[in-house]
């Protein structure tokens, strides 16, 4: 044996199962096709948004909770701040019910106080913003920035001190069980585990039994960042993190980590790859003009013009619920993967749950809504793949 426990891809989710399994009897080792926290991956972009109030639905409470924890407990360990809760989080929605309803159910699930704001007081406290006819908003003092390079640095740096390895390796070409182990293969070279876990984003598919990898897609986010007319108005602490689903517009944002900028994503709708080797990392026009107008129509503290724009890949599966569990088809062979996007805010509560459910004890927060046989069940291959566009709808 090479180890006890492999983890392929030290990314986001990755880096935090290498941390939390680096705690635990047996050796761990990591695999990575590029570097721990490349800007390459869904790592890059320097920062996340960190929610409690969550209107993907009240599952992922605890999971949250768990990760605002353990965020803290990271950044103590490195002599750093991951989480940065300084400026809260801002929701603005239309109140037609559905989403304000989602994020109460959440807030309560987790035990997260949050504030109403109507219009009028939306406004006031927040005057950065055009607030759209029927607009109210939602503050969540607990939410705020996460470093993203930060946190995974500091992960892989924590798994080391533990006696965790890190290999960097040209990519994964195969995960093949054998009677007791469990081997992986890169171009001529393999390594045998007792157990592993693919947890590579939007290269997990490749590794996937078909079942599986039928309901899932590389998809490309793209984020841009903006330049203020007043600095000062758009400071972490004076303008939080923020989730925009009102009228005909999705976008959310944060003020970057320097002070300088405000990064955004969210307003093109995310693409499928269909090659990550190729894929296209700059925005085509039409996405940096949806971008400005935008800007134009709801920041107007910002120039209207972006500064930087680039595109990421992650894994979108086709409920936009991640994968979480055993492989019934692999045996010793673990998935976490596919979190459509929403991944960070979580990952280290995921890590946690994962190294518990590893290691035969129960997931120290809910995972089952995760688990890859939902994929049996018809009603789920039925659903459409939510925001995700099609490749071949974006050739503009």
């Amino acid at each position: 044996m090479d180890g006890d426990l492999a983890v392929i891809g030290v990314g986001t989710t990755g880096s935090m199962i290498l941390w939390r399994s680096s705690l635990r009897p047996g050796s761990v080792v990591g695999f990575d096709a590029t570097y721990p926290a490349s800007d390459h991956t869904a790592v890059g972009g320097d920062s996340r948004m960190f929610r409690m109030a969550y209107k993907e639905g009240s599952q992922y409470s605890g999971l949250l909770a768990n990760s605002e924890r353990l965020w803290k407990e990271l950044g103590a360990l490195g002599g750093t701040r991951i989480l940065d809760q300084s400026g809260g989080a801002l929701t603005i929605t239309t109140d037609d019910g559905d989403y304000v309803r989602s994020l109460r159910s959440s807030a309560r699930a987790s035990g997260a106080d949050f504030e109403t704001l109507q219009p009028d007081e939306l406004r006031r406290r927040f005057p950065q913003h055009e607030v759209l006819p029927g607009d109210l908003g939602l503050f969540d003092p607990r939410g705020g920035l996460l470093r993203t390079d930060v946190a995974v640095l500091n992960a892989v740096e924590q798994a080391k001190a533990n006696g965790a390895t890190v290999h960097q390796t040209r990519g994964i070409d195969a995960v093949v069980p054998q009677d007791g182990f469990v081997e992986i293969h890169s171009g001529q070279q393999s390594w045998t585990f007792k157990r592993v876990v693919i947890s590579a984003g939007a290269w997990s598919r490749d590794l996937l039994p078909k079942r599986y990898a039928e309901h899932v897609k590389p998809g490309r986010i793209l984020l841009t960042w903006f330049s203020s007319r007043e600095p000062a108005n758009f400071e972490n602490g004076r303008f939080p993190a923020f989730m925009r689903d009102s009228g005909d517009v999705h976008m959310w944002g944060a003020p970057t980590l320097d002070g300088n900028m405000v990064k955004l994503g969210g307003i093109c709708r995310p693409n499928e790859i269909v090659d990550l080797d190729a894929m296209n990392r700059e925005l085509t026009p039409a996405e940096l003009d949806d971008s400005h107008a935008a800007v134009d129509r709801l920041l107007p503290g910002l120039m209207p013009v972006a500064v930087r724009a680039k595109a990421y890949p992650d894994l979108y599966t086709r409920d936009a619920q991640p994968l979480i569990g055993w492989l019934p088809e692999l045996p010793g062979v673990y998935v976490a993967t596919g979190f459509s996007g929403k991944g960070f805010k979580m990952a280290a509560g995921v890590g946690e749950s994962v190294t518990r459910d590893l290691f035969g004890e129960p997931p120290s927060a809910n995972i089952d809504f995760a688990r890859p046989h939902r994929f049996a069940d018809p009603a789920v291959l039925d659903q459409s793949w939510g925001r995700l566009v099609s490749a071949e709808r974006i050739s503009r």
